[in-house]
């Protein structure tokens, strides 16, 4: 049979979150015959299916170099998964009118038993939250993702299937050359199923350690609630001593003037306890806009307030402004006591 040098050039886009890129390989090959469905041609396929996912698994590997791979599954996957090209149609009417083939047919790539499992295991274990994730209602699972990502691609029972499309074109120097249209597509989706499986490990373990992280900064939280509550209170107390003190110096003072010269002072009074109440309603909501030489001790442990506290500490800060403008307004009487 006769034999013709045949270029291979598979040429592909894929498309996701972040925008659409084109890859092009090429490779000079031997192929028997003008057709969609010669088993030659078909065989080149898929062994260069093969030998690109090797490249893109060990590339991905490296890029997730703060997980560690796991080898042994790793060489499993490498030796277990195959690409197979069947049910292969030829779409083009007239072959023999034509310099160019359309053909059609379905992939299939076949995990190892239980490498599914496994990598939808480690999707799960590492929460990946993907550019879309945070506006879906219910979190995608590594099936849908890869759905996702390659339209025509189905993940079921360990094997990868879809749509492969492809052309066989004549050219001017007596050979063809072959472009595959999803190439990429597939490899990319292999390999992400596949890099998954070899880090689940890693993310199992990964996760161990941030929940017993998260267990002892809870923990220490509650502590220094508890801290924050005792020093608040104390300052409180402090405060609603001095607020009652202040009222009784007011009282006081107030009681220093004749009747004539309350009866002169009654609006102003009056005037000046609306204004009071009022300055320091509006200031006591300013609870979290302190300079450091304005923080008082128990402010310093506002990171670990609740809502509770917040309004504690508004009423605090409402009851200081009371007392300071209290202080004023006697200092201010005093002054006008015959």
């Amino acid at each position: 049979m006769k034999h013709i040098a045949l270029i291979l050039i598979f040429s592909s886009f894929l498309i996701s979150g972040c925008g659409q890129k084109q890859k092009k390989a090429e490779d000079a090959k031997q192929i028997s015959e003008w057709s969609c469905t010669h088993p030659e041609n078909l065989q080149q396929i898929e062994s260069t299916l093969k030998n690109d996912y090797l490249k893109k698994i060990d590339k991905k590997i490296l890029q997730e170099s703060a997980y560690t791979a796991d080898q042994d599954i790793l060489n499993k996957i490498n030796r277990g998964l195959s690409f197979k090209i069947n049910q292969v149609r030829t779409l083009t009417a007239d072959t023999s009118k034509t310099n160019k083939l359309e053909c059609e047919g379905q992939i299939i790539v076949q995990f190892p038993k239980g490498l599914q499992q496994r990598a939808e295991n480690a999707f799960t274990e590492r929460n990946d939250c993907y550019e879309d994730c945070y506006e879906r209602e219910n979190p995608i699972n590594l099936r849908d993702y890869i759905e996702e990502q390659a339209a025509n691609l189905v993940l079921e029972n360990d094997q990868l299937k879809g749509k492969f499309n492809f052309q066989i074109i004549k050219t001017d120097k007596d050979g063809y050359s072959l472009n595959v249209n999803n190439q990429e597509n597939v490899i990319s989706s292999v390999s992400e199923i596949a890099l998954h499986a070899v880090l689940y490990k890693a993310y199992v373990n990964e996760n161990k350690m941030l929940k017993e992280r998260d267990s002892i900064d809870k923990k220490q939280d509650v502590v220094q609630k508890e801290l924050a509550q005792k020093v608040m209170d104390i300052r409180q107390k402090e405060l609603d001593l001095d607020k009652k003190k202040q009222v009784e110096l007011l009282n006081q003072t107030w009681d220093l003037f004749s009747n004539e010269q309350k009866e002169q002072l009654k609006q102003e009074q009056k005037d000046w306890f609306e204004k009071r109440d009022v300055d320091c309603q509006v200031l006591a909501q300013r609870y979290n806009i302190y300079r450091d030489d304005d923080t008082e001790v128990y402010q310093k442990q506002s990171n670990y307030w609740d809502n509770a506290m917040i309004e504690q500490s508004q009423q605090m800060q409402y009851t200081k402004c009371f007392n300071s403008r209290t202080q004023d307004r006697i200092e201010s009487l005093k002054k006008q006591i015959n």
